[in-house]
Order: structure tokens, then sequence, then C-alpha cells
């Protein structure tokens, strides 16, 4: 009788974008731009020469124009950006072109927590500058603004993903004790 080693078997798991997600977040983004331009339409138009209220048409406006934008790199993300996230042996990344992630190794990694309450796995990582400084400059604004106040963490937001915090949480606690070197 021959001792044969036990075999781990780690696929890669690629998780795309959610459609109903999707579809829930285009529906809130033109509610929220059509409502801004409304406003400033509605300012502009009872305005007088001199009594043009600055305030709240740049409010609106700059609103209305960040949903926008939004919007449009959502539909292009949802376009072009499929799958959102490949995990494997290697680490996490983004096999899209466009607005890359880039690659998270295992061992980058110090630990994975579900934030509480909320559809968001953090990441922690030993050097967040030189993760950020390899990724798209869009995807580095962004990874920037949402977690510009925690030093180590990058944020994985489930809201978009065609998957649950629990269950990629689970997923990326599995790989990390498999292939990561975990660290307080």
């Amino acid at each position: 009788m021959t001792d044969t080693p036990e075999t781990k078997e780690f696929p890669e798991i690629l998780i795309g974008p959610s459609g109903a997600k999707f579809a829930i977040t285009m529906a809130m983004m033109c509610v929220m731009t059509g409502g801004a331009y409304w406003v400033v339409f509605r300012i502009l138009t009872g305005a007088t020469a001199g009594g043009l209220q600055a305030l709240p048409l740049l409010v609106c406006g700059g609103g209305g124009l960040i949903a926008s934008v939004w919007m449009l790199l959502s539909l292009h993300a949802r376009i072009y950006g499929q799958p959102r996230l490949r995990i494997d042996e290697t680490g996490i990344s983004d096999p899209s072109d466009r607005f890359s992630l880039g690659t998270i190794t295992w061992d980058q990694i110090r630990d994975v927590r579900g934030m509480p309450h909320k559809q968001v796995v953090w990441v922690l990582v030993d050097d967040k500058k030189d993760l950020l400084a390899r990724m798209h400059p869009l995807r580095r604004s962004l990874i920037w603004f949402d977690s510009a106040f925690a030093k180590n963490i990058i944020k994985f937001n489930t809201w978009r993903l065609d998957i649950s915090r629990d269950h990629l949480l689970a997923i990326l606690a599995h790989y990390h004790r498999e292939f990561g070197n975990p660290r307080p």
C-alpha cells in the first residue's frame, strides 16, 4: 500500500459584477443625477442678473457632474471589466485591461477582515504606497479616496460584486492561510 500525499486543490476563482446590483446602482445614480441637474436648471431659469445663487449651483452642479462620471465609469466597468476579481495561489488580482488593480500577492497581505455591518472586506497590507504606485492612476485615486485615512487597508466593496461579503471573506481567509504569511 503506498501512501499518497493529500493533494489540496485551490482553483482559480473569478468573481464578476452583479447584474442586479448594477441595475440598482444605475437607477439610483440616474435619479441623483437627474435631481441635481433639475436643481441647477431651476436655479438658472429663476436667476436674475444679480441674484444668481452660487452655492446651490456649485453643490448640485458638482454633484451631478460627479454622479455622471461615476455612472460612465460604472458602465465602462460593467462592459469591459469582467471578471472584476481573480483569486488564486498568487494573490488577488483584477484581470481587466482597463483601470486595473494589478496584483496583490499573498505575502504582501497581513490579514483579511470583514467590516462590521457593511458589505466591505478589508485587506491589510504591508506597504500600501507600493501597491498604489503599481495600479492604474484612476484605480489608485479611487482606492486612495475610499481608504484615505486607513494607513494599510485596501477595501473591497462587495456591493458591486456577484458575491456576498461573508463568502468573499471566507475565500480570502482560506487562501491567505494556505499561501500567505499571516502576521499580527
